[in-house]
């Protein structure tokens, strides 16, 4: 694949710390780096540019900007400090929430506001498959990335890259939280943001199938799903990306194919791996909305519709994770954003 060009951000001091380590781990991880295996070869190379951030609006959306106005990397690595964590914090999702409980550096002290007023935004990565063995230290899946200028920060690059890409799916981006250093010394997390990016490009070298899975709601916030009629097992409909299509269209052509109805693709909520028949999908959650036409099956590919309501779980026979994306919606989507 060549060298691959990397973005890795941290934060400078804010609020009552003297120092930020995501600074250093930034700063550090700069420059060109060689992944090599067991015989010697070089399986990856890429090249890390560092960028480090302010603590306000500025720096919440400098990354956003320059991918608006045309910069393009093959994935991107925010790092900022929680000064609360024990252990370092994998962000699986941005939250569309601002609530400050200190100002951040230029003196702003938002209050219960929507960041962009686009909903949740989840990484299109499943955090939960990473090997935890390969990590250097124990770590958390976290749907929580707080309310302050980090969160801030990944909604506002998860929305521009999903706004702007090419091929099925965005570059990788992720958010890591690292704690402070009388917690976790800044070796120990240099090292952990190396192996993330490992693992990060690693999903792009990966023999994967994408696959989209539209998430509509009606009026009293139910979920529709479909029974699929060779094993009558329900999920999500949907279907797999054609080669270089992206993840918006795919979801709106398998929804015309398989129900005949012209939806609009919103935002990808989350992301689920699951094996199929020897064959690894990637299933990515994509809130959607009917913008004409009515349900009708077909047949060859499903047997019934209905409409589920997520806060009351039913025992249903799942087709592969749907089972657990929908409990991910009761805990974390009870209502359309």
């Amino acid at each position: 694949m060549g060298t691959q060009r990397i973005l890795v951000t941290g934060y400078g001091p804010f609020g009552t710390h003297d120092t930020n380590p995501s600074q250093e781990v930034a700063l550090r991880l700069r420059g060109m780096h060689r992944v090599s295996d067991s015989s010697g070869s070089v399986t990856q190379e890429f090249e890390i540019t560092s960028r480090i951030l302010s603590v306000d609006r500025s720096g919440a959306t400098e990354t956003s900007k320059a991918i608006l106005s045309g910069e393009r990397w093959d994935a991107i690595l925010h790092i900022g400090l929680c000064g609360s964590c024990e252990r370092p914090r994998l962000e699986q999702r941005a939250q569309d929430h601002l609530d400050m409980r200190i100002q951040d550096n230029s003196g702003r002290a938002v209050k219960s506001s929507k960041i962009g007023g686009h909903g949740h935004l989840g990484s299109w990565m499943d955090l939960g498959n990473w090997t935890q063995s390969s990590l250097p230290t124990p770590v958390d899946i976290s749907h929580d990335a707080g309310s302050f200028v980090c969160n801030e920060t990944y909604y506002h690059t998860l929305h521009a890259l999903q706004s702007v890409h090419e091929g099925n799916l965005p570059p990788p981006c992720l958010f890591l939280h690292i704690p402070s250093e009388d917690r976790l010394d800044v070796e120990t997390s240099s090292h952990l943001a190396m192996q993330c990016l490992e693992n990060m490009l690693a999903l792009r070298e990966r023999s994967v199938i994408e696959v989209v899975a539209a998430l509509i709601h009606n009026e009293d916030g139910r979920v529709l799903l479909a029974q699929r009629s060779d094993d009558e097992t329900w999920e999500f409909p949907g279907g797999k990306c054609e080669p270089g299509e992206p993840w918006k269209e795919a979801v709106v052509r398998e929804l015309h194919e398989e129900l005949s109805v012209r939806i609009e693709a919103k935002r990808i909520v989350g992301t689920w791996e699951h094996r199929r028949n020897e064959v690894l999908l990637r299933i990515h959650l994509v809130e959607c909305s009917i913008i004409g036409g009515s349900v009708q099956i077909d047949t060859k590919v499903h047997g019934d519709v209905r409409w589920y309501d997520p806060s009351l779980p039913e025992p249903l026979n799942w087709t592969g994770r749907d089972g657990e994306m929908m409990e991910y919606l009761a805990l974390h989507e009870s209502m359309p954003c």
